[in-house]
């Protein structure tokens, strides 16, 4: 019998004489402590001795484990092929590693140490530029997939802490640049950013609520709204709401709307699809449009908002396991997907492109469901006859120009 058996008999031996004990404490209760004693001094040094153990029980099987693929391989990749595989060129790879080294999460109080950082951002980055599974994972790299989750955990809460450096709403010179940009592609002046709606594909029906994530599609999904810069940079997000929710409710719960008039200056203002209300502060398309300033005005609004799509198309084509995570717990898909913004904008800034191979998504559609959602109060019916005002003016600026 294994020592580790011993133990546990020997303490459920305990716990069933207590019990007994117990019942029948009326008729011996002026029995000497000492006896007493012994047994919980037993106990104790059976449970403290369960502390130290890891596993209950020996494991039944090996996992062989090599680490030449990522010690000998790798390194010696060119660099677009090492793109391929860690979703980034090697000089941003160890720029990003510099940023996350110094965390507090890879430093040990024990005499263990940790592994590299570098290899579990590596394996982090594999999980979610790939379709790659766990367990592909663990052979890859040569660890377990306790091992897997460990690092990704480790390395999830490093690349957060870089979140109010790369995800940040603009202001001064930055809100300036922002709004030449937009111009310079086709006139449309005081543009701060570009919002839409994407859903995360989970692969499997999620633990907690499943139906409530199943969308319009068909599948399982999170929504994520994005708000983004000319350039594709994210200054804003939601993620979370279940895919069973329409657009415009995501839009109208977001911080961004419920904390406008703090956000929002001048005669700022977002360009969105038929999905989102009109307002002063956000302007979309003509529906249905047959007057030819209206078209042209749709063409230029598209222009300019078709930023947001390619910023959706760039960060899944980078991290292709948001394409169909295959996560079931919510509060993770969400953790990860963050990460992956934090690190397109990362990406971004340092020009490291993504070869832009677009598989037709149908989430990025221009389906007008803000009707299905609620009732529109009267505080919405005054924002979208304000909007359609300057909407109108707009129009009117940019055909006379």
């Amino acid at each position: 019998m294994s020592k580790h058996k011993k133990i546990r008999e020997l303490l459920s031996f305990y716990v069933i004489t207590a019990c007994q004990d117990i019942e029948n404490e009326d008729l011996f209760e002026e029995e000497g402590d000492s006896s007493e004693e012994e047994e919980d001094d037993l106990v104790m040094l059976g449970l403290t001795s369960l502390l130290g153990i890891r596993y209950l029980e020996q494991r039944s099987y090996h996992v062989a484990k090599s680490k030449d693929w990522y010690n000998y391989i790798l390194p010696k990749y060119e660099d677009c092929r090492f793109k391929k595989i860690i979703r980034m060129n090697s000089i941003n790879f160890q720029k990003l590693v510099s940023l996350l080294i110094t965390h507090p999460i890879f430093q040990n109080n024990s005499n263990h140490s940790q592994a590299p950082v570098e290899l579990q951002l590596a394996i982090f980055l594999r999980r979610i530029g790939s379709k790659e599974d766990i367990f592909g994972l663990c052979s890859r790299f040569g660890i377990t997939e306790g091992t897997v989750y460990l690092y990704c955990k480790r390395v999830m809460i490093a690349i957060f802490s870089l979140k109010k450096t790369l995800v940040k709403w603009p202001t001064g010179e930055a809100k300036q640049n922002i709004h030449e940009g937009f111009k310079n592609i086709g006139e449309m002046e005081d543009v701060i950013g570009a919002i839409d709606g994407s859903h995360i594909v989970l692969a499997n029906a999620p633990l907690r609520q499943p139906e409530t994530y199943w969308n319009r599609k068909k599948r399982y999904s999170i929504q994520l709204q994005g708000i983004v810069d000319y350039r594709g940079m994210f200054i804003d997000y939601e993620i979370g709401w279940p895919g069973s929710v329409y657009d415009a409710k995501v839009y109208k719960n977001s911080y961004f709307y419920r904390n406008v008039s703090k956000i929002i200056k001048g005669e700022e203002y977002l360009l969105g699809d038929s999905a989102y209300p009109i307002s002063t502060f956000l302007i979309k398309p003509f529906v249905n449009s047959q007057n030819p300033s209206q078209i042209r005005f749709n063409v230029i609004h598209s222009l300019h908002r078709v930023v947001v799509e390619n910023a959706f198309g760039r960060l899944k084509n980078r991290f292709i396991a948001l394409k169909e995570l295959n996560v079931r717990d919510i509060s993770t898909v969400v953790k990860i997907t963050e990460c992956a913004i934090i690190l397109h904008n990362f990406l971004e800034l340092n020009n490291d492109n993504v070869e832009e191979l677009y598989e037709n998504d149908d989430d990025e559609d221009g389906d007008d469901d803000s009707d299905n959602d609620e009732d529109i109060n009267q505080n919405e019916i005054v924002m979208k006859r304000e909007g359609e005002r300057k909407r109108e003016q707009l129009m009117n600026l940019i055909i006379n120009h």
